[in-house]
């Protein structure tokens, strides 16, 4: 039979293609193995080959629905949705005899948490769980996860057999959608035919914000503790259906490092994690090591990360008895690279991950028997640690911030801790706890080492970390709580939420309604009425009102709303009240004369009209992203506010005048002229309330914006809590951990009182010392006291002057000369917790924290630190709030 020209192209072009897939598979898959061809390779169903472009999210989704349309090995599920509406899935790869009897596995599996209950035995399957791109632009693990679930759907192999017959293998595709995508349309975008291998080349530079955070700027992988972001919360959801004996957390790192995984240096193992974890963790890295020697690929441990920490997904599950890692591949941020060690690929990196991807499962299916065991002894552990605590019962809550109460019990029950209702008043350490709205949290719990890590200082003394040291979550809400030497009674154990309705309660009033600010949701409502058009004022003054329901005394902040001045009848007041009251679960109070029983009245000039605030902030490029999105995330989240993000680019052509606050979140303004710091001086002393973070704030003292000043220190800059973001991978870099952390470089001059580059004095040192004696230079998020004018408006609503602030920066303030302008000052001795040294406590103590001064008709609010600090400090972040509505009422009490 003849064939056409057209046929016999036709048929080259598929024999060509059948070579290169042929070609890519025994790349991806050296072993020869026979693979089901019903089961598409990601080739086939994508276009092209793996590691020549960068896969998409929805694209990644419908791949694996499409292995679980042809394959009974594999299921799809979804666990939520992220802010930009990506689907999160988790992808379920075992037999078809497992997956009929999913539930019944995971029932069993449950019982690994209770002590008193056998491990479980090798009839049982083993839970692996593979988490792949929480950093968006750490992309080749996403690639990888899409050839792990071809192989194992497609694989006749014997040995993949035994793997899906002894384990349930979840597959997180891509943990951090949203941020995926900006960093594969980056990539794809500036992806070149050939491709430049130059490193300063567009595709290998990421523009700001970078790939590496979710829609919001937050690293996800810092935010298994906090749960903050919608992603994290779906996913710990999960993580508590299962348990996993084994999970992995799949990263990139810079571009001239190989290969690392775990262990970690023992000098950053946690405190407070048994050994024997850490060394089952060892002997599954050995397998990682025949793995990458196999294919000669060059890797390390033992080095550099940070391994004591609940906050990152490859800790987080060591909380749980499970061995989890980190894999960190180095980067090619884009198709191809150049490096110290040679061109690195896209799908060079895509191989060594998927090549440990399998190593893991081999691994860890062969060492179920002693993953079985080290899960339930590490339970058997914590439940001892906590019987042996000093501290046998925490108890917390406030009956005047009932909302924050909630959202911490949230917290907690994210997280399965066993939290029990107060069974009667407690009065410890000058506190008093009260039945109805405080809890009880045994130390005795198998969950006790995440309890220990809420509600503990760890005072760590190693130097050199490359991320947050403090992390109890307990002092970042500035909670009312209490740790107890002895064992409180416990009613019954709390496992949801006990939101008060929200209501006005007692009735109409014909003359006004207060309401107390001292709720956390207090600036919602306030907000909301003021989105409304609801006059609402704010007191400078205690006062007592007998209202409807009885002698009701109130705090500094609290909002009285009149009747008879408002644009709306009172009965639509009262209507919007009631609507306002259920939306912020709070309590509002109508009173009917506004004649104080103590006090001032309701009609002194103490008690003064707010206005509603319109507010900007410098964003883009020379801001620090995660400010940014800090600051964007509280305004959006917890007030439902708009805020204007405006490019440093845009400030002197935009006209200010429509802004009643501008908020400069930490970074490099040396980029703005004086042109464009003349015109925010101008708005400044027209009225304006400037709102200043960090290096932000230090920014401003040097351009004359507030006659405030520095302290002139040589804590250095690290963490990611610099500025503008410089090059990604720049060729000559070393593969640093604060390259994976988000440390950014300043670029331009280092301002004084900032960081000096090097020591004034000049001693000699060992060159071996010089990791540790630099890494004393950083405070990496050490948790500091400081005192708190609570009669400040800065401060309304906090009713302790104790004030625990997360320091992540170099900024030091010396207390203002105005008398009464400095709102916060740390403590002549204000370490609590995580990592600082002497030196640094010295220089920190009795410095201000955050000042507040008038500037012409306007205020500039300066913040030594980032009060919002990745959306879980709302103890300080209320405070942030604070200066936004009551900013410009600030001056006319200031005086010298």
């Amino acid at each position: 039979m003849k064939t056409t020209p057209f046929q016999r192209l036709l048929l080259a072009l598929m024999l060509l293609i059948a070579a290169q897939a042929s070609a890519q598979n025994k790349y991806y898959f050296p072993k020869a193995t026979a693979l089901d061809s019903h089961v598409p390779t990601p080739e086939q169903f994508l276009g092209y080959a793996i590691g020549s472009y960068y896969t998409r999210h929805e694209q990644v989704v419908a791949y694996f629905r499409e292995l679980a349309r042809v394959s009974d090995r594999v299921h799809v599920q979804t666990i939520g949705k992220t802010y930009e509406q990506r689907e999160q899935i988790i992808v379920t790869i075992t037999s078809p005899a497992n997956y009929n009897r999913l539930e019944q596995i995971r029932q069993e599996h449950l019982s690994q948490v209770d002590p008193a209950k056998p491990a479980l035995t090798t009839n049982s399957p083993l839970i692996i769980d593979l988490g792949y791109g929480v950093h968006g632009n750490e992309t080749s693990s996403t690639e990888a996860s899409l050839l792990a679930g071809y192989y194992l759907a497609a694989s006749q192999d014997a040995e993949v057999q035994r793997w899906l017959s002894e384990a349930v293998i979840f597959i997180d595709p891509s943990l951090n959608p949203d941020g995926r995508d900006r960093a594969a349309n980056w990539h794809n975008q500036y992806h070149s035919f050939p491709p430049v291998a130059d490193a300063l080349d567009k595709e290998h530079v990421e523009g700001w914000p970078m790939g590496r955070t979710n829609h919001y700027f937050t690293d996800l992988n810092r935010d298994w503790l906090n749960l903050v972001q919608v992603e994290s919360r779906n996913r710990v959801e999960f993580f508590h259906k299962w348990y996993p004996n084994v999970q992995i957390d799949f990263h990139e790192q810079g571009t001239n490092a190989t290969y690392y995984f775990e262990p970690t240096p023992t000098r950053h193992y946690s405190p407070i994690i048994p050994s024997f974890l850490y060394e089952e963790g060892i002997t599954l890295a050995r397998y990682n090591a025949k793995a990458l020697d196999d294919i000669g690929s060059f890797y390390f441990t033992k080095e550099g990360y940070d391994n004591l920490s609940p906050i990152y997904g490859s800790t987080y599950p060591k909380f749980y008895g499970a061995v989890a890692a980190t894999y960190e591949q180095a980067s090619s941020r884009g198709i191809l690279q150049e490096s110290s060690n040679g061109p690195v690929s896209f799908a060079f990196t895509i191989r060594n991950h998927l090549t440990t991807s399998f190593s893991t499962i081999r691994g860890a299916v062969a060492e179920k028997t002693n993953l079985f065991k080290v899960q339930k002894d590490f339970f058997k552990y914590a439940l001892a640690q906590g019987q042996k605590s000093t501290t046998k019962t925490y108890v917390f809550g406030d009956s005047k911030d009932v909302n924050l109460t909630q959202q911490f019990l949230s917290v907690l029950l994210q997280h399965r801790i066993k939290v029990y209702e107060l069974t009667g008043n407690v009065t410890q350490q000058g506190k008093t706890f009260e039945r109805g709205s405080a809890y009880v949290v045994p130390a005795a719990q198998p969950n006790y080492l995440i309890v220990h890590s809420i509600f503990e200082e760890n005072i760590l003394q190693d130097s050199v970390y490359y991320d947050n040291t403090g992390w109890s979550i307990i002092h970042a809400y500035g909670l009312k709580y209490a740790k107890i030497a002895t064992p409180v009674a416990a009613g019954n154990q709390v496992t949801a939420l006990n939101l008060p309705k929200g209501e006005v309660e007692g009735g109409r009033s014909a003359y006004a309604y207060v309401v107390d600010y001292s709720d956390y949701n207090a600036s919602k409502a306030l907000y909301e009425l003021l989105l409304k058009n609801i006059l609402v004022k704010t007191a400078f003054k205690t006062f007592t009102a007998n209202t409807m329901v009885g002698k009701r005394s109130y705090g500094y902040g609290s909002l009285v709303i009149p009747v008879a001045a408002q644009t709306i009848s009172p009965d639509s007041l009262y209507r919007t009240l009631q609507q306002v009251a259920a939306d912020t679960h709070l309590n509002v109070l109508p009173v009917a004369s506004g004649f104080s029983t103590e006090g001032v009245d309701l009609g002194s000039s103490n008690i003064r009209a707010v206005r509603k605030p319109e507010v900007a902030m410098a964003f883009g490029q020379g801001t620090m992203a995660s400010e940014a999105g800090q600051i964007w995330f509280l305004l959006n989240q917890q007030l439902n506010m708009p805020v204007a993000k405006l490019d440093l680019t845009s400030f002197l052509r935009a006209s200010l005048k429509r802004y009643t606050t501008i908020v400069l979140p930490g970074g490099n303004y040396t980029a703005w002229d004086n042109a464009t710091v003349e015109k925010i001086r101008a708005w400044v002393n027209d009225g304006g309330i400037l709102i200043t973070f960090q290096t932000a704030t230090a920014w401003a003292i040097q351009q004359g914006l507030v006659k405030e000043k520095l302290v002139e220190s040589d804590i250095a800059v690290r963490g990611g809590n610099a500025a503008a973001p410089a090059p990604a991978n720049p060729v000559n870099a070393p593969a640093t951990p604060e390259q994976n952390a988000g440390s950014i470089n300043l670029p331009g001059p280092v301002p004084s009182g900032i960081a000096p580059t090097r020591p004034a004095h000049k001693v000699r040192l060992n060159y071996a010392q010089q990791e540790d004696t630099e890494g004393a230079r950083h405070i990496n998020g050490a948790i500091f006291q400081s005192d708190l004018d609570v009669s400040h408006p800065i401060a309304f609503g906090v009713t302790s002057r104790t004030l625990y602030i997360n320091k992540n920066g170099p900024t030091i303030l010396v207390p203002s000369v105005n008398k009464y302008a400095t709102v916060a000052q740390y403590t002549a001795k204000p370490f609590v917790n995580g990592y600082s040294s002497k030196a640094n406590i010295g220089k920190v103590a009795n410095s201000a924290a955050i000042i507040a001064n008038a500037v012409g008709s306007g205020e500039v609010i300066l913040f030594a630190d980032d009060p919002t600090y990745r959306g879980y400090w709302l103890g300080t972040s209320r405070l942030f709030l604070n200066a936004i509505f009551f900013g410009n009422m600030v001056g006319g009490a200031n005086s010298q």
